[in-house]
């Protein structure tokens, strides 16, 4: 009797973890999903979670969760290395870092997704890796231009310049007008490395090549024909500029250009919101930095935000990762990234509805691009550079910068 009692009340007890105290059915736990993504900018995020909310309420089997830190690059690396890599994450699949993660078999391969055909081709193309597969879905493109406040350029009867003569004599004209041509920013190294990098891409067609071929100790910097026009254009470009340049914080400089300081300032699609939260009233253009000749112009522009999936998840989580990846890419939600992001779209269809970027678009579409340096060259060699750049920017040596890129890329590539 006791042992039938025991039975009875098992199974009473099985019941009721399957159908609860009520007697009705109880609905499995979601799977969560954690999205670790880099962009620290309001823009993407709000994109993104716009397009989350949107993912788990048609998907109630999956909780998508973005997850947003500081410093993100260091963090995810960090993860990486003790195990804990998140299902879903961003990353730049044009990097010598990442080609790293792949080849050390951190990330999934999507090549047999179908979700990739609706990427525009160039872009895609962009990320394929060494062993020829596709590891992110690219979803937007960064690029570094020449912004502009309109109603300046409007009130004296400025053209967009194409050439560096016509930006010249833009300058030349604002300057007459009593308007600081250019607002720049030399406080952080890094910003400053971001205008030497879309200084080489614009001025110096063997640039990056020359670097490369540096690093490999087959060429030097020093006495370069290309190198000598860069720092010379850069030294005109900083007598334009205001005078606090080399102190100035890219903040301080993104609200005096928003506040109508300065009629232009260089910097990349990551400032465009920053700016617009500064003066939403400001009426906001991005132009290509001219080289001699429009056909001869290329502009810095990479690929900015690209999702991930971890190649040590489950099947499970694989599965659900890959479900909204597809969802990313659909024509309509990365329409929602892109109208919060403002950044270029990799996704076919995609409009971009702010005819101010028009110039670089129609650039970018037509591939006058280069890719960041990070592609082809270590992170901690143009590091170094960015920081002897700098140097450049106060003593304004062209012949010193180049011998000391040639010393500094002597000691960083050989560590």
């Amino acid at each position: 009797m006791k042992k039938q009692l025991a039975i009875v009340l098992s199974a009473a007890m099985a019941l009721t973890g399957t159908f609860g105290i009520s007697g009705t059915v109880m609905a499995e736990e979601p799977l969560k999903i954690e999205f670790f993504q880099q962009k620290g900018e309001e823009g993407p995020q709000k994109g993104y979670q716009a397009i989350i909310d949107k993912f788990n309420e048609e998907n109630p089997d999956i909780v998508i969760e973005m997850n947003t830190v500081p410093d993100p690059g260091t963090v995810l690396t960090s993860r990486i290395s003790s195990g804990d890599i998140p299902v879903i994450f961003s990353d730049y699949p044009t990097q010598t870092q990442f080609k790293q993660k792949v080849a050390n078999g951190y990330v999934q391969d999507l090549s047999d997704q179908e979700f990739l055909s609706n990427v525009n081709e160039s872009s895609l193309e962009m990320t394929k890796q060494e062993d020829g597969g596709y590891y992110a879905l690219p979803y937007s493109r960064n690029y570094i231009g020449v912004y502009y406040n309109q109603q300046i350029f409007e009130d004296n009867g400025i053209e967009i310049p194409t050439t560096w003569e016509e930006f010249l004599a833009v300058c030349d004209k604002l300057k007459e007008a009593g308007i600081t041509p250019v607002g720049m920013h030399g406080k952080d190294p890094g910003r400053v490395g971001h205008l030497f990098q879309a200084a080489t891409v614009a001025w110096a067609p063997n640039g990056v090549g020359t670097i490369e071929k540096a690093v490999a100790g087959e060429a030097t910097i020093e006495g370069d024909a290309e190198f000598t026009e860069v720092f010379n254009k850069m030294k005109t470009l900083l007598s334009y500029a205001n005078e606090d340049a080399l102190a100035l914080s890219d903040t301080a400089c993104y609200e005096n250009f928003a506040n109508g300081q300065y009629a232009m300032t260089i910097t990349g699609s990551y400032a465009r919101g920053t700016i617009q939260s500064i003066n939403s009233d400001l009426k906001l253009g991005v132009f290509p930095l001219p080289n001699d000749t429009y056909e001869d112009t290329k502009c810095l522009s990479g690929i900015d935000a690209a999702i991930c999936v971890s190649a040590q998840a489950s099947d499970e989580e694989k599965e659900a990762a890959y479900r909204f990846l597809a969802y990313l890419a659909d024509t309509e939600n990365a329409q929602t990234f892109c109208d919060f992001d403002g950044a270029p779209s990799c996704i076919n269809g995609v409009v971009n509805d702010d005819e101010g970027i028009s110039a670089m678009v129609e650039m970018i579409n037509a591939g006058q691009t280069h890719d960041w340096m990070a592609s082809t060259i270590s992170n901690n060699v143009i590091t170094d550079l960015y920081n002897v750049v700098q140097g450049f920017w106060a003593d304004q040596d062209v012949d010193a910068v180049m011998k000391n890129m040639d010393a500094s890329i002597a000691v960083t590539s050989a560590q």
